[in-house]
C-alpha cells in the first residue's frame, strides 16, 4: 500500500485552467522504479505506508515553506492570494502499461508569483499519495488500475488537502482507515519541527464505504502564523 509514489524529474504536463478538462496521459517508468524499491525492501526500518505517509509531510511542508519565502519577499498573503487545484489519477496496476492518466477538475489561481509552486505540488500529487488498490476501470478497458482523487486550496477559511483513495472493498477501506492514525502518531512523537507537529495534528480519516479520505486543513490563523515567519 502505498501513500506515494512519487515521480521525481519528469516533465510536468501542464494543467488545464477550467473545470471539466480532457484526461491526459504521462509516462510513470521513474514511478515504477520508486515502487520498487518499497517493495524489495519489506524488512527495512519502514513499512511501505510508513515511507509514504512521510513524503506526504515533506511535499506538504515544502508548499507551506515555499508560501513562507514568497510572503517574506511581499509576493504572498492568505487574505489575497486563495487557490484550488483539483485532479483526479489512475495509475495502471500492469507493469507494461507506463501511463497513467488524470483529469484536471480545477486550477483557480490569482498570483503569478505562486503558480509554479502550485503546479510543483500538483505534479506530485499527480504521481500517486493513493494508499488505493488495483481496480477494474472503464480507463483501462476494465483493466485495474488505482484510482484517486485530490483537491487542495487555501479560502477564506482554511489551508486544506484533500485526498481521496479508492479501495477494493469496503473491508480493505476499513483496514486502510485503521492503519492511518497510528502512522502519523508515530511522526508526532518523533518530530520537534513545528510545521510537522501542526500538520498531523490537523489531519483527519474518514470512511465511506470502499474509499477513505485523508483530509488536512490548517485554520487562516495556523497556516497565517506558519508561513509569517521561520518556525522549523
Amino acid at each position: 500500500m502505498y501513500l506515494g509514489l512519487v515521480l521525481v524529474g519528469a516533465t510536468p504536463h501542464v494543467l488545464a485552467h477550467q473545470r471539466g478538462a480532457m484526461t491526459r496521459n504521462f509516462d510513470i517508468r521513474e514511478e515504477i522504479e520508486f515502487k520498487d524499491d518499497f517493495d524489495n525492501n519489506p524488512d527495512g526500518d519502514h513499512s511501505p505506508i510508513t515511507d509514504s505517509v512521510g513524503v506526504y509531510l515533506e511535499d506538504v511542508e515544502s508548499l507551506i515553506s515555499a508560501l513562507g519565502a514568497l510572503n517574506k519577499k511581499g509576493q504572498f498573503d492568505t487574505s489575497s492570494s486563495p487557490f484550488e487545484v483539483a485532479q483526479t489519477v489512475f495509475l495502471p496496476c500492469e507493469a507494461f502499461n507506463k501511463a497513467g492518466s488524470y483529469t484536471p477538475q480545477k486550477f483557480e489561481n490569482v498570483n503569478a508569483a505562486l503558480r509554479p509552486y502550485l503546479e510543483s505540488f500538483s505534479k506530485k500529487l499527480t504521481y500517486g499519495y493513493s494508499l488505493g488498490d488495483c481496480v477494474k476501470t472503464p480507463m483501462y478497458g476494465d483493466r485495474e488500475a488505482v484510482a484517486s482523487d485530490f483537491d487542495f486550496r487555501l479560502d477564506k477559511k482554511a489551508f486544506s488537502v484533500e485526498i481521496t483513495i479508492q479501495k477494493a472493498s469496503p473491508e480493505s477501506a476499513s483496514q486502510l482507515l485503521a492503519a492511518l492514525p497510528p502512522t502519523f502518531k508515530t511522526f508526532r512523537e518523533k518530530t520537534a519541527a513545528i510545521v510537522r507537529q501542526k500538520l498531523i495534528d490537523a489531519t483527519s480519516f474518514s470512511l465511506k464505504k470502499d474509499q477513505v479520505f485523508i483530509v488536512t486543513r490548517l485554520p487562516r490563523a495556523s497556516i497565517d502564523s506558519l508561513i509569517a515567519k521561520d518556525v522549523n
